[in-house]
């Protein structure tokens, strides 16, 4: 058995390919950069391939035959052109589910969606279940993710292949490796605006995300949306309580974050400030009952053990 991972350079891919290979199983990884402390061997081979490339894909899946393909390859916010982002994750992620429909060996696609397809707003209930209505507004990170889900899950596709999304809160842990985001700024800003203070916000460890990723893996009949978060959240005030909290109006902070996107300090879309002020809480209990998982962590204690055990370069701003 062969499980191919789009993205597997990134956070997630390292941490799956880690946790996958530790059990012995063969990987195929795909990304456009080699993850520098992954070897090649017997269990594991990468392929320098972008997912926008559907013949490269194809000679890929054909050599590798993989049984399951975890689709994780995304541009996260670094591209600053519309179009090539579309181009990217909503293209690409068409060619990862066409390939996968066509190589009969494949019979389980999971994707990583996101919390962001359901949008922010302060109408949103305390936590939100799969059904409930996804509206990401302008914010094409969140949007993208939409767009996805719908072309993967309106498409004909052969009745062996189970599809999968999975629309994931922020995951956090010891080996954390995401500058410039909102996680790397609630470690490292010593200013914060005061209305973050009360924010609710959702932390799952990297530990309960492979755990659960490892039963989604081994699932055969699993198929759908389902919310892959912590059960808890924690308050932005109660996890930093030393920072500073500067009364800054909404209007004073738009224009900075546009400012800091374009200069490429922080990797967040200024669309994703509504996420900043209203809470996104997922409710996760489909897919923990589905499997009688009681989780390791807690949100507050997600985000205690990113900040004792953080990896962020230490020439991050953020």
């Amino acid at each position: 058995m062969c499980i191919l991972i789009t993205g597997s350079s990134g956070y997630f891919g390292r941490l799956v390919v880690r946790d996958l290979i530790s059990k012995g199983n063969r990987v195929a990884g795909i990304d456009i950069k080699n993850d520098n402390d992954r070897e090649e061997g017997e269990l594991f081979r990468y392929y320098r391939c972008s997912i926008t490339d559907r013949e490269r894909l194809r000679e890929i899946f054909l050599l590798e035959k993989p049984t399951v393909v975890i689709h994780f390859g995304c541009t996260f916010n670094k591209v600053r052109d519309r179009k090539r982002e579309y181009a990217i994750d909503v293209g690409g992620s068409i060619n990862v589910f066409e390939v996968s429909n066509e190589t009969q060996s494949v019979r389980q696609l999971i994707y990583s969606s996101s919390a962001a397809v359901y949008g922010a707003d302060n109408r949103n209930g305390m936590w939100l279940g799969e059904t409930a209505p996804v509206n990401p507004g302008k914010y094409r990170y969140g949007l993208n993710k939409k767009l996805i889900e719908q072309a993967w899950f309106s498409a004909p596709r052969r009745e062996a292949l189970r599809v999968v999304s999975l629309r994931i809160c922020t995951v956090v842990g010891p080996v954390y490796l995401k500058p410039r985001t909102v996680v790397s700024i609630l470690i490292r800003m010593p200013w914060l605006p005061f209305s973050f203070r009360q924010k609710k916000v959702q932390f799952i460890h990297e530990e309960d995300f492979i755990a659960l990723m490892s039963e989604i893996i081994s699932d055969n009949d699993i198929e759908g949306i389902y919310n892959l978060a912590a059960d808890s959240y924690t308050v932005v005030g109660e996890v930093v309580p030393a920072k500073r909290y500067i009364r800054l109006p909404l209007s004073g902070l738009k224009p900075l974050m546009w400012l800091l996107w374009n200069l490429r300090i922080l990797n967040l879309q200024p669309a994703s400030l509504r996420y900043c002020l209203y809470p996104v809480l997922l409710d996760p209990s489909k897919l923990t009952e589905r499997y009688g998982y009681s989780y390791r962590y807690s949100s507050s204690e997600s985000f205690a053990d990113t900040v004792r055990n953080n990896s962020l370069p230490s020439d991050a701003k953020f």
